[in-house]
């Protein structure tokens, strides 16, 4: 038999914790408000397919709080977000559903972070092209969005630049003076994405 002994509010009141005693056996399940609205839950006796879909949404509840905690704790993309929720122990489809979620509220930009991160690359590290692509596909961007966030961001011009701020402060000039020193920096360029 199975039978929801005690319901009481959580989580400053988004969630609903519900004490559930299973054949002698007391668990607690924490779901979202919503999600208690919706099934109609009260105390007492409930079926074995009300238990399983309480299971089910005490599963999603608590990807959304991890997936939330993650990326208070800094920026990641969704498909970042979804790796980290499956290393807790989340099955695929809770941390797809928790990842969705995150990105539907508006919780994961991958275009600013993006943005944020090509700031920092090309502005402050001097970043070239053809390094960039590898190094946000890594953090879980798409292709086709870095390109685009990149084609509208970033001009010739300011690779140019980037380019020239990197060799004067390894080399401290742009022109090489002899050709031991233009091997050096053809490398120290092509090392950095140029």
């Amino acid at each position: 038999m199975i039978k929801v002994t005690s319901i009481r509010a959580c989580d400053s009141g988004d969630g609903v914790r519900l004490s559930v005693n299973i054949d002698g056996e007391k668990n607690t399940f924490d779901i979202s408000a919503d999600d208690f609205l919706e099934s109609g839950i009260v105390k007492g006796v409930i079926t074995a397919d009300d238990f399983d879909k309480l299971s089910e949404n005490s599963r999603f509840y608590a990807a959304k709080r991890a997936a939330i905690r993650i990326i208070a704790s800094g920026q990641c993309s969704k498909k970042k977000l979804y790796e980290k929720l499956r290393r807790k122990g989340f099955p695929h489809q809770c941390a797809k559903n928790a990842a969705d979620y995150a990105a539907d509220c508006g919780y994961i930009d991958e275009e600013w972070q993006i943005k944020s991160y090509l700031k920092d690359l090309v502005g402050k590290r001097y970043i070239g092209r053809r390094k960039l692509l590898p190094m946000l596909l890594a953090k879980g961007y798409s292709g086709d969005k870095i390109l685009s966030v990149l084609d509208e961001s970033y001009t010739d011009e300011e690779f140019r630049v980037a380019k020239q701020s990197f060799l004067i402060k390894k080399f401290g000039k742009t022109k090489p003076e002899n050709f031991e020193e233009a091997e050096e920096m053809k490398k120290a360029l092509y090392k950095q994405g140029y």
